[in-house]
């Protein structure tokens, strides 16, 4: 699957923003996205590595009413401060 069709768009949030950068919580160093209904984890993992020039180490995945989201956790050695610059989600 085409990573642009993967991925629609950052979901940035209050929430999601902390995730990126708090050291309290267990979730630091993730990414959230709002992505296409049929993507399965491998789909969000290929497509984010693909974009972001990063290595993945997790995809969680909840269907809202806005949409497929995804929580994706980045490996070691990646920062999610530098891949969201790309986006320029700051």
């Amino acid at each position: 699957m085409d990573p642009y069709k993967v991925i629609i768009a950052p979901w940035l949030t209050e929430k999601s923003l902390e995730a990126r950068t708090n050291s309290e919580y267990d979730v630091r160093n993730r990414l959230e996205f709002l992505v296409h209904r049929s993507a399965t984890k491998a789909d969000i993992a290929k497509a984010v590595e693909r974009l972001f020039d990063v290595k993945v180490a997790k995809v969680n995945t909840r269907n809202e009413k806005t949409g497929k989201h995804a929580s994706v956790k980045l490996a070691e050695g990646y920062d999610a401060e530098e891949a969201a610059l790309k986006l320029g989600a700051l």
